[in-house]
Formats: C-alpha cells, sequence, structure tokens
C-alpha cells in the first residue's frame, strides 16, 4: 500500500467510526468529522508532539476540540492512536482511553464518549467543550500557561516548558463573542504557539451561515494581530500542511487557519447542508457514502488492517521519542539548576507546592509576555 493510499485509509476509517457512531445513537454531529478528518488526521500524524502511551506528559503540544459537537472527530483519533486511560491521581493504566467498545456507545449513559467532550471523564480531553468559543478561551489560557512557565523556568539550553496549543472551532464558535475577546487578548499578547484552526463550512445547524453571519472573519482576526492563513481545500493534504508549518515558524503572532471543508464530505444527498450537521445520515445515505469512500458498504466500526500500525508509526513513535528528549532534558535542567527544578517538576506535574520546594516568585504577566517577545 503506498503512502497516500494508508493516509487516505486512516482519514476514512476516522470518518466512518463517526458515521456508525452516530448512527448508531440515532443522535449526533457527523458531518464535521467527515469534513475535518483530513486536517485532523494531518496534524496528528504528521506534527502533535503527543505521546498516546504517557497522554498527559507535561510538555506535550494540546489539541482542544472548540467545535465540540465533532467530539467523535476526537474520540476517533484517541483510539486509533492507542491513547492510554489515566486516573483521577493523573497515574497511567493499562488500558485506552478510548476503545471500540466506547465508541459503539457513544453518547450512551455511563459512556465515556459523550456528545460532548468532557475533561477528567475521557484521557486525552484537554478541556470540556460545548458552550461554543469556550474551547477557544481554554486554549488561550493554555498558550499563557505555556508563556508563563517559560518565563519562570526556562534557562538557555534548557527550554523544559515548549509547547504549542491548537484549537479547532467551527463557525459557532466565531460567532460568539468569547472567541473575539480570547482572540484579541492572544493578539496582544503575542501568543504565538497557538493556532486555531477554523473549519469554515459554511453551514449551522439552522442552515447556511449566510442568514446570520456574514462578516469577514480574515479581517476581523488581522486586525487583532493575528497571522491568518487560507487552506482552500481540507482535503488537500499540501496546502494543509504548508499552513502549520508556515504557523510553526510564526514568531510573533498567533495564527489562524481558515479552511474550507465540505461538512458531511462523501455524502451524495446531505454533503454540504444543514442536515449533516446535527443529525444521523440515515441507513441508506450511510451505505452511499461508504461505496463513496470504497468502503465496504455493510462493514460498521471498522479498523481496517495497517491503521493501528500506521498511527503507531507515526505519532506513537515521534510522541515516544520526544517524550524521552524531553526526559532527559529535565533531568538534566534538575542537576543543573536545583533551587528551580523542584517548584518546576511540582507545577508540570499538577502537584502542589509543599515542605521545602520554594515556591515561584510572582511576576507581572503582561511584562514577563512583553519580555519573551524579545527572545
Amino acid at each position: 500500500m503506498s503512502s497516500s493510499e494508508i493516509d487516505n485509509l486512516c482519514i476514512n476509517t476516522i470518518r466512518t467510526l463517526a458515521i456508525d457512531a452516530v448512527q448508531k445513537a440515532n443522535s449526533g454531529h457527523p458531518g464535521t468529522p467527515m469534513g475535518m478528518a483530513p486536517v485532523a488526521y494531518n496534524l496528528w500524524q504528521q506534527l502533535l508532539n503527543f505521546d498516546p502511551a504517557s497522554p498527559i506528559w507535561p510538555n506535550r503540544d494540546r489539541f482542544v476540540l472548540s467545535a465540540g459537537h465533532a467530539s467523535m472527530e476526537l474520540y476517533a483519533l484517541l483510539h486509533l492512536t492507542k491513547t492510554r486511560a489515566v486516573n483521577a491521581d493523573y497515574k497511567t493504566l493499562d488500558r485506552l482511553s478510548v476503545t471500540l467498545d466506547d465508541i459503539k456507545a457513544f453518547r450512551q449513559l455511563d459512556s465515556v464518549c459523550p456528545g460532548h467532550p468532557e475533561y477528567h471523564l475521557t484521557t486525552g480531553v484537554e478541556a470540556t467543550t460545548g458552550p461554543l468559543g469556550q474551547g477557544l478561551a481554554n486554549s488561550v489560557g493554555m498558550a499563557i500557561a505555556e508563556r508563563w512557565l517559560g518565563a519562570h523556568f526556562n534557562k538557555p539550553g534548557f527550554d523544559v516548558v515548549d509547547w504549542r496549543t491548537y484549537a479547532q472551532c467551527g463557525d459557532g464558535c466565531m460567532m460568539e463573542g468569547i472567541s473575539s475577546e480570547a482572540g484579541s487578548l492572544a493578539g496582544h499578547l503575542g501568543l504565538s504557539k497557538l493556532c486555531w484552526i477554523y473549519d469554515s463550512n459554511r453551514i449551522s445547524i439552522e442552515g447556511r451561515t449566510n442568514i446570520t453571519f456574514t462578516e469577514d472573519v480574515a479581517t476581523r482576526f488581522l486586525g487583532f494581530g493575528w497571522n491568518v492563513l487560507h487552506v482552500r481545500d481540507a482535503n488537500n493534504e499540501k496546502e494543509v500542511m504548508y499552513a502549520f508549518h508556515h504557523a510553526q515558524s510564526e514568531l510573533s503572532r498567533p495564527t489562524l487557519i481558515i479552511v474550507n471543508s465540505h461538512i458531511g464530505y462523501g455524502s451524495p444527498h446531505k454533503q454540504d447542508s444543514a442536515e449533516a450537521h446535527g443529525e444521523p445520515l440515515g441507513v441508506e445515505e450511510v451505505r452511499l457514502t461508504k461505496k463513496f469512500y470504497g468502503w465496504p458498504e455493510d462493514a460498521q466500526f471498522l479498523v481496517p488492517d495497517g491503521v493501528y500500525d500506521h498511527f503507531a508509526e507515526g505519532i506513537g513513535a515521534r510522541g515516544a521519542a520526544k517524550h524521552a528528549e524531553w526526559q532527559d532534558l529535565f533531568a538534566r535542567y534538575r542537576t543543573e539548576f536545583p533551587d528551580l527544578g523542584p517548584a518546576a517538576a511540582e507545577r508540570l506535574a499538577r502537584s502542589k507546592v509543599e515542605g521545602n520546594a520554594r515556591p515561584a516568585p510572582r511576576v507581572d504577566l503582561k511584562l514577563q509576555c512583553d519580555i519573551s517577545l524579545d527572545r
């Protein structure tokens, strides 16, 4: 199987898991995972520094699904990457965060795959999302935390705090005031390690977005001081990866990537319609959509041979290597800076500063952000 063929197989696995879960639950939002699967797949498989075997590694990149109704996209990724579960004491367990049976129980009582992602319920979910725009605001907080911790603890040659924060959002998120407030703050602080991925599919649950929403989002974010990029086709890997690499090379501004996608991509009668947003496709439409993907029409919750291995060879191997590299760096950091090591370790491990560990001094956040821009 060629590289492009296995990539396409993985993308369609994300799509069909979402389709099947929503159809079985008879409730949910299949359209966004169908349209945005290529973008999410390429980010996770090629760029995201995330170790599925140790999903709360402190220096991991953060991925926030602000468009929480597209939860099956995230659950499929957590399952296919074989992300491990973590308990309430932050101990990694010898079981998956999301199993195939969990996906089959999507939106059911006590499922770890609720209709919208919930932090602390499902390992790998970085923030509870549902109220539109909330995840975007959370992502700004995460980017500020990275900046603040780095200003306290990083030393030349020892960037022990160095993660990126990505947030996927949709038209509904952009309509909310909280997104503008958070975006304005991010631009003001120059949070260059923050990237928002705006799924501009031009469809809301009521119909086409131009019923109520016609503003020029790109111009708004340029006014906020953001780096704004445009991907014309979510299915174009070259365009998608160019945008992500461009975002990574930006040193002074947060980045907004506007992605034109087709909600319900591949559905012959529901693509680009509100029907693909908030309801199952229907039994016959599922069959026709799978036929379009070249998928077995009657197969349900299928993960073809090679998909798990491909994720393991991509994000799995890269994440494990990055994690090991960071552990070595942090061990040397603790030896080199014994006065900072304990406090850094406790903060990065989500622990309270206790005993003889010296708390970091209080610092003016704006001052620290301004100083860090001069690096």
